[in-house]
């Protein structure tokens, strides 16, 4: 099985200014955290994202708060960096005049954060976590991306405040302003935004839901930037669950009974931060419990391939709930074993009228309020929902959710050759 490799959009900085309708406290962030790491998926940090990111910061400056630092220790989570140094990278965005970099260095953060770094990065440059930033033209996949969505309606991209004549006055503005070059093309998309719209009702709302499809854009980019940077992994984009780009997921072909009742793998309750240790054992590919987990993965991915069937799932399930139980010396005569709520969930139809329905594998773990897609695979068969009792899925066909998905990589690959590399 590939290695995976997840590019966190959850972070990004624009997300902050512009917010999905979705609740994204610290609780949430370790929570996708703990998933990442059972699900032994690896994650990519932006340097600018880990810097500017309020729980990002707090879990650095209070690493009993979060798993973060430990598993960026252990190299689970990598940083993706300019110049393989956060405090240079700091220093350097400041003095260009970035604001969100500027506004760091005068909190008061700043000074801990700055003592904290130059004890830990060189660590961090030992162990070679720092990872280059991908030699494509990131603003140029950027103007790519979304123009793939400029034929599709508003009500296909899944807007309620935007007209179709907005989305095209602002797509016009925008085009304007590539005439000459495509630098910096996320920031001309919200010049356009804010010029067209400020002053029409609802102006906040209408941006706000703009913005939200130039951040998944940009996410869904980067994952294709990532995957000709990383030609043999399987990367993952995590950001908000999107119709634009729907046709970048991979797409699962498990059979219809047997997504009726997945198995699911058991987590101890409470899993505390204080023991650093234990989530750099989790995450070693040399650990007795890692072991566990491969082989967990392995049969997942055969699972969702239509290789093996739902027995052999619930028995690896099984293995890798006890082997998680003992790691972390968890006391399940003390109810403190909780079940991983794997559901099926409705996506909605394709994008062309009459297409195939769609539907997702969801992690109800962090909070059964904020499902977390982590696969997509088509139905042939459109009552198989109507099916589902006493189960009822959840309809997320027209609600805010975040995704965590496998790109389909003959498609990247393809997009990826479109992006100029920079010299």
């Amino acid at each position: 099985m590939q290695q995976a490799l997840t590019y966190l959009g959850t972070l990004d900085d624009v997300v902050q200014r512009y917010p999905w309708k979705i609740e994204m406290g610290q609780q949430q962030f370790n929570q996708m955290l703990i998933r990442k790491a059972l699900l032994g998926e690896k994650v990519i940090i932006n340097d600018g994202y880990l810097l500017n990111h309020p729980f990002a910061r707090h879990a650095l400056l209070n690493p009993t708060s979060s798993p973060l630092k430990a598993l960026i220790e252990a190299n689970f989570v990598q940083i993706m960096s300019r110049s393989g140094s956060l405090l240079d990278v700091a220093e350097k965005m400041s003095a260009q005049g970035v604001e969100s970099f500027q506004a760091l260095q005068k909190s008061s953060e700043w000074p801990a954060l700055q003592t904290m770094l130059k004890q830990w990065e060189p660590g961090l440059q030992r162990i070679e976590n720092f990872i280059p930033w991908p030699k494509k033209h990131i603003s140029h996949g950027f103007d790519n991306m979304l123009c793939r969505s400029r034929e599709l309606s508003v009500d296909t991209l899944g807007m309620t405040a935007v007209s179709d004549d907005d989305f095209q006055r602002v797509f016009d503005l925008y085009t304007l302003k590539n005439v000459s070059d495509k630098e910096a093309t996320r920031t001309r998309w919200e010049q356009a935004c804010l010029q067209v719209l400020s002053d029409s009702p609802d102006a906040v709302t209408k941006i706000n839901e703009l913005m939200g499809l130039a951040c998944e854009a940009y996410h869904y980019n980067f994952a294709v930037c990532l995957s000709a940077q990383f030609s043999q992994r399987k990367i993952l984009v995590e950001t908000r669950y999107s119709h634009a780009f729907a046709d970048l997921i991979q797409l699962g072909q498990p059979t219809e009974s047997e997504l009726i009742d997945i198995p699911s793998i058991q987590i101890p309750q409470k899993l505390t931060f204080d023991r650093p240790q234990l989530w750099k054992e989790l995450v070693d590919p040399f650990s007795e419990v890692a072991g566990v987990q491969k082989e967990y993965q392995d049969v997942m991915e055969q699972f969702f391939a239509g290789q093996v069937n739902a027995k052999l799932v619930e028995e690896v399930s099984l293995k890798y709930s006890k082997a998680l139980s003992i790691h972390f010396e968890n006391d399940e005569q003390d109810g403190g074993i909780k079940k991983v709520a794997l559901s099926i969930g409705f996506l909605g139809l394709g994008l062309v009228a009459g297409g195939p329905v769609t539907a997702g594998l969801l992690w109800l773990a962090e909070n059964s309020l904020l499902p977390t897609v982590t696969r997509v695979f088509k139905l042939r068969d459109k009552g198989f929902f109507k099916k589902l009792t006493p189960n009822q899925p959840l309809d997320l066909s027209h609600q805010n959710t975040l995704s965590s998905v496998s790109i389909s990589l003959p498609l990247a690959e393809k997009l990826a050759k479109d992006i100029p590399d920079f010299a």
